[in-house]
């Protein structure tokens, strides 16, 4: 969400300060028609980087047509969407005949403007969170769901009948995931998820994909559910809903990333797809 925050705020900075340019720089006529194709063109960079996700990742779409709604083709979509772009404002501009000299000097304006917005927002919002230091005459341990803390163990039975305990994964990095099966978003991260799965080394990493159980209609349809996805990586039952309750999993899909001391690292709300998952877990030990 943050993100998505700073990336809208950042486009809105660069439209404010285009105006003003055009203001100063153009004639009416020119100004407004520079000014709505720029708009034009960022909004089909943002159509051609949502829909890239089919040209990058066929396999995942077709399996998954809701990937389109949640997910974007990653930073290769995000030049596909900028070159697209600059086609089509550049192709536009010169049928209107307007001088090189001013579409160039429109299109460094208004990118220097979002870079800039975005290096201004981002520093704003994010913040370094102070991090947990070990002496040698300190022992405690804080459990919770911050960046820092222990994160709290529980154990949790399979779709198999399996006892799986979170701090049996001591020494790998875990990714843990709270869905279930009426979630849209949590369908459409599943092959993205399991994708990812299939690219790691299990000996490293970790995927506990936590199903609350308690707020399914048909709990007796999750393991079907999973099987009609083949699906590999480690499926918790939450039938009591304890555990969601603990780690607080209010919105559907939340996952926390937990490193190889068992440390809780990040708390993502929302869907994650394969290219975030593997940032996410080469970043942290």
């Amino acid at each position: 969400m943050i993100k998505w925050i700073i990336l809208g705020t950042a486009i809105v900075v660069g439209f404010i300060i285009l105006k003003l340019w055009l203001r100063r720089s153009q004639k009416e006529e020119t100004r407004k028609q520079l000014f709505e194709l720029t708009l034009n063109s960022v909004f089909w960079a943002f159509v051609i980087w949502k829909g890239s996700l089919l040209l990058l990742e066929p396999k995942l779409v077709i399996e998954s047509p809701m990937s389109l709604l949640y997910f974007t083709g990653g930073m290769k979509g995000l030049i596909l969407g900028i070159f697209g772009a600059l086609v089509y404002f550049i192709m536009k501009t010169r049928k209107l005949k307007i001088a090189n000299f001013v579409i160039l000097q429109t299109t460094v304006v208004f990118a220097f403007a979002v870079m800039s917005g975005y290096f201004l927002v981002n520093l704003l919002l994010n913040h370094d969170q102070p991090k947990m230091i070990t002496t040698a005459d300190t022992k405690t341990v804080v459990i919770g769901l911050q960046k820092g803390n222990k994160a709290p163990d529980f154990q949790l039975k399979t779709v198999d009948g399996t006892e799986v305990r979170l701090s049996d994964m001591h020494g790998k990095k875990v990714i843990v995931n709270f869905w279930a099966s009426w979630c849209p978003p949590c369908k459409a991260e599943i092959p993205h998820m399991q994708d990812f799965y299939d690219s790691t080394d299990k000996t490293k990493v970790e995927v506990l994909a936590i199903n609350l159980t308690e707020s399914e209609k048909e709990p007796g349809n999750v393991k079907d559910f999973i099987k009609e996805r083949n699906v590999t990586f480690p499926v918790l039952l939450d039938q009591d809903g304890d555990v969601g309750e603990q780690y607080q999993a209010i919105t559907i899909p939340t996952s926390y990333v937990i490193d190889s001391q068992g440390t809780v690292q990040k708390k993502m709300i929302g869907p994650m797809d394969k290219e975030m998952m593997k940032q996410l877990t080469e970043d942290i030990n």
